[in-house]
């Protein structure tokens, strides 16, 4: 055979080899495919019928339920039936409601085991089965449906009702789109709890001394909120107790929010023995208010231009300060500062123009005791012009006594001891002398058994009760205290760059404390999925972790894929050129 015939013949031995090792290659990448396929198939099958095994990678566990949902389904003492009445077809953001609202019910009826069933049901179209629908109490509501060339109203279904017995919770409109999920369990877990029979916790906002409370627009506003978050679960009430020396025992909790005229003996007297009952008080208290009688002064002094000028304030001296000071917690009558983490203002007036600036009195909080239930969703938080508190050491040293530090400043806070007249940027922009440094404590907590101011102070007259009196009470092991630095931060003060963002996280902690107070914070966790939030501050050791893998970590990763693929890429022409040698 001649040269030229061999070489063609391992030439063409080369090529079949060739050809038969891409068609072995082929043919395994699609068995491998195949394979992982199948696998996957196969692994879904399994884990849909295991009730108990779910995976949830989302940062606030939007698919899986919150524990206290969890110990409201597993702990029903009778059946409950669930009808979702759930329109089909339905335009975005809407399209998925139905199959959401499922996979949400599946959730209970897991954790609920017999005691929980559900049926989503689509009554369009279908007359017996809108009359069932209206039976229970849902009607058809309206949803914008856009087409091709034109906008029109159409009217779905979009109702869930809870039966047990014969109580019954009706949702008649699930609200919210694509993102609303925490809010479907919030509702849910609510019309649950709202079955059981048990006597609302009443939670009373103390009037007679000025302040919120005592505004009647503010009564009318709050009892809608606490209808929508609660049902009957939590009730607000208005309680004065400028002349009353006591607390009725069907309420659960006081709040003194922001008052502004000093307390009456009769009043502490009042919340001292109620605390010694076991009861909780909440107190919200800024250090200052706008003083309404100068504004109008200088209003008819200055006429327009007055509106331009920074409010004028006052202190705010309700004597609570060395009351609750006894009991382990004092307010300070100061101004807290921070301009390291101050927030945007906007834009304001300056000697050079218009600028944007930060106002120091508007900062964020860093160190949140997330210990607590209704703080434990919160990175960090911002008031408007808060005080500072101390916690004394009486309190510190009694092992009768929690002690929570819920807020407190950074390091580089400062605080003022005397409150300002005036809370503009220009005056508070730059240091003075008589700023002393952080960190500070904005909001704290006691439970347990708290002491009695009156075990120091005489009783004030007209009231009889400790030591021997028809209005004394035993001292309890489970009162609690909240005093929080600031009385505005549930709303929006614009003059000070306290958005309405930043005011809605305010108020969700507001709600939350309250939560906490009636002893009830079951739907703190839950409400909190949907809730905003603000960055928290990251330690310099997270800050170079991450500097690390960013500068190192990932070029190396590329780095080890090349290498890797170059050395996969030699052994590979090793391997061909060992079987040509061959051939």
């Amino acid at each position: 055979m001649s040269t030229d015939e061999t070489r063609d013949k391992r030439e063409g031995k080369g090529r079949d080899v060739s050809r038969k090792r891409q068609w072995i290659s082929g043919t395994n990448a699609i068995v491998v495919v195949a394979a992982a396929i199948g696998i996957a198939i196969l692994a879904n099958a399994i884990v849909s019928q295991m009730s108990g095994l779910r995976l949830d990678l989302t940062e606030d566990q939007i698919y899986t339920l919150s524990e206290p949902s969890r110990n409201v389904v597993e702990n029903l003492e009778e059946p409950v039936q669930v009808k979702a009445f759930i329109s089909a077809d339905m335009p975005p953001p809407h399209h998925t409601l139905r199959q959401r609202v499922k996979d949400l019910l599946t959730e209970y009826a897991a954790s609920g085991g017999d005691n929980f069933d559900f049926q989503v049901v689509a009554p369009d179209d279908n007359p017996e089965t809108e009359d069932a629908a209206k039976g229970y109490g849902c009607e058809k509501v309206g949803i914008g449906q856009r087409g091709k060339d034109k906008v029109s109203l159409r009217a779905v279904f979009k109702c869930v009702t809870f039966l047990q017995g014969d109580k019954q919770e009706v949702i008649k409109e699930l609200q919210g789109g694509a993102g609303a999920r925490g809010n479907f369990e919030y509702e849910f877990t609510k019309a649950l709890m709202n079955l059981t029979d048990r006597e609302p916790r009443k939670v009373a906002f103390v009037k007679g001394f000025g302040g919120p409370a005592d505004n009647q627009q503010f009564s009318r506003q709050i009892g809608p909120v606490f209808d929508r978050l609660y049902g009957d679960l939590i009730k607000p009430t208005t309680i004065d107790l400028s002349s009353k020396s006591r607390v009725p025992d069907d309420i659960s909790a006081l709040v003194l929010l922001n008052p502004v005229q000093p307390f009456s003996g009769k009043a502490k007297y009042a919340i001292d023995q109620f605390m010694q009952r076991g009861g909780s008080v909440g107190w919200y208290q800024s250090s200052t208010g706008i003083d309404r009688q100068m504004q109008r002064k200088m209003m008819q002094q200055m006429g327009a231009r007055a509106r331009q000028m920074p409010s004028v304030r006052k202190p705010l001296k309700p004597g609570l300060s060395s009351f609750f000071a006894t009991h382990g917690i004092q307010h300070n009558r100061d101004l807290v500062l921070d301009r390291q983490n101050a927030l945007a203002m906007g834009m304001i007036r300056t000697e050079r123009g218009f600028a944007r600036v930060s106002h120091p009195a508007v900062f964020t909080i860093p160190k949140v005791n997330r210990q607590l239930p209704f703080a434990k969703s919160m990175n960090t938080l911002a008031m408007p012009a808060p005080s500072s508190l101390t916690i004394k050491a009486a309190a510190r040293g009694d092992d009768k006594i929690e002690v929570f530090e819920v807020l407190q400043t950074a390091d580089s806070a400062v605080r003022r001891p005397s409150p300002p007249k005036s809370l503009s940027y220009k005056d508070l922009q730059d240091p003075v002398g008589s700023e002393e440094p952080g960190p500070f404590v904005l909001g704290a907590a006691l439970q347990g058994n708290l002491p009695s101011y009156y075990d120091e102070h005489k009783i004030p007259e007209g009231v009889t009760g400790k030591n021997g009196g028809s209005t004394g009470a035993d001292q309890a092991a489970n009162s609690r205290l909240l005093v929080i630095g600031s009385g505005t931060f549930y709303r929006p003060v614009q003059s000070l760059g306290y958005s309405q963002r930043l005011a809605q996280m305010g108020s969700q902690f507001f709600i939350s404390s309250i939560e906490w107070l009636v002893q009830d914070s079951s739907l703190t966790e839950i409400r909190s999925k949907s809730m905003p939030r603000l960055v928290g501050e990251v330690d310099s050791r997270m800050k170079r972790a991450i500097q690390f893998v960013n500068i190192a970590c990932v070029p190396a990763l590329f780095a080890l894929i090349g290498i890797g693929m170059m050395y996969r890429r030699r052994r590979r022409r090793e391997k061909l050129t060992w079987s040509g040698d061959d051939l």
